[in-house]
C-alpha cells in the first residue's frame, strides 16, 4: 500500500512538472558565448540567411555609444521563448560593414526562422534591444526628417504576435469592423499598385494593376472565418482608432499606403502611411493583407 501511495505521489509531481513547464531543450539553449552564437548563425544547416559579426562590443558611432553606455546593456545576445512554443529563441545584435543589425531567430521545431528587428539606417540613428519576460524592450533614436532631425530616445515594448514583433497593447479594444480598404500607390522603384477591400461578410475584392501576380482586372474571393478573424484581431490589437492619421518617411521615392477602416456605427479611420512602416503593427497588417494575394482562390470578374 505504501509503495502504491509513493508511486501515486511520484506520478502527481511528474504530471505537475510537465504541465507547468513545457520547455524542451534545443540547440539555442546550449549557446554560452558570442563565439557559440556566431557559429550557430554561420551553420548552413540552420539556414539563418543573415551575416552578422557577433562580437563582445558593437561598433556604435560616438553619438550612439554614449547612449549605449548609459543603458548598461549586458551583452549583444539574449535568449527567450518569444513565440511561447516551449523552444528557446535568440535575439542577436551584430556588426555589419554598413553598421549593425538586430535580428531574432525563432525555433519552430522543424526549422529556424530569422527576421530583422532593427529598422535600419533610413529610419533610426541608433537602436538598442533587451529581453524582459519573453518580450523585447526596444529603445531607439528615430530619424524624423530628411534634414536629419532626431527624436529623443524612444522606448517600445514589443511582443511576438500574429507572426511578428509588434507594439504591445495590454488592453485591446473590440470594434465591429464593417469594411477594410487598403491601397499601395507604388513607388519610383516599384510600379505595382495593390488595391483591396474586405467587408464584414468576409468577401474580399482585389483590383490588380501591374502587381506581377495576375492580369490586370477585378478579382474576388471569400476569406475563411479563421483568416478573417486573424485580420480583424490584429486590426483591433494595434488600436487603429488611436493611431496617427499620417506617417511620413524621411527619404524620397517611398511608396505610400492608404488605409481606411469603417467600424462600429459607421465611424471611419483613414491613415496615410508614406513608407509603409508607420508602426510595426501597421506593417504586420499590411503584410498579412498582401499575403492574401498568394493564399486565396481568386475569381476574375467580367
Amino acid at each position: 500500500m505504501k509503495k502504491i501511495f509513493s508511486f501515486i505521489i511520484f506520478c502527481f509531481y511528474l504530471s505537475l512538472f510537465y504541465s507547468q513547464d513545457k520547455k524542451v531543450f534545443n540547440k539555442i539553449d546550449s549557446l554560452t558565448s558570442a563565439k557559440d552564437v556566431q557559429d550557430f548563425i554561420n551553420n548552413e544547416h540552420h539556414k539563418i540567411n543573415y551575416y552578422l559579426s557577433v562580437d563582445e562590443k558593437i561598433d556604435y558611432d560616438q553619438y550612439c555609444k554614449v547612449i549605449a553606455d548609459s543603458l548598461n546593456l549586458r551583452q549583444n545576445w539574449e535568449k527567450a521563448d518569444f513565440d511561447n512554443n516551449g523552444l528557446t529563441d535568440l535575439l542577436v545584435t551584430g556588426n555589419k560593414h554598413e553598421g549593425y543589425k538586430t535580428i531574432y531567430i525563432l525555433d519552430k521545431g522543424d526549422h529556424f526562422e530569422a527576421k530583422n528587428l532593427s529598422l535600419g539606417e533610413l529610419y533610426e540613428k541608433c537602436s538598442f534591444s533587451s529581453v524582459k519576460d519573453n518580450k523585447i524592450e526596444y529603445q531607439s533614436v528615430k530619424i524624423l526628417s530628411r534634414l536629419g532631425f532626431l527624436s529623443n530616445l524612444i522606448k517600445e515594448n514589443l511582443i511576438y504576435k500574429y507572426g511578428g514583433f509588434i507594439e504591445e497593447n495590454i488592453a485591446p479594444k473590440r470594434h465591429n469592423i464593417l469594411e477594410i480598404e487598403f491601397e499601395n500607390s507604388g513607388s519610383y522603384w516599384n510600379r505595382s499598385i495593390l488595391e483591396m477591400k474586405i467587408v464584414s461578410n468576409r468577401e474580399v475584392t482585389w483590383i490588380s494593376r501591374n502587381d506581377n501576380f495576375l492580369n490586370s482586372g477585378v478579382y474576388t474571393a471569400k476569406l475563411s472565418q479563421e483568416k478573417f478573424k486573424e485580420v480583424v484581431d490584429l486590426l483591433n490589437y494595434i488600436d487603429f482608432e488611436n493611431l496617427a492619421d499620417s506617417y511620413e518617411a524621411n527619404y524620397s521615392d517611398a511608396a505610400t499606403t492608404y488605409f481606411k477602416v469603417t467600424y462600429d456605427n459607421l465611424k471611419v479611420k483613414n491613415i496615410r502611411d508614406n513608407g509603409g512602416i508607420g508602426t510595426r503593427g501597421l506593417r504586420q497588417l499590411y503584410d498579412k493583407l498582401i499575403d492574401l494575394q498568394k493564399t486565396e482562390k481568386w475569381i476574375k470578374q467580367n
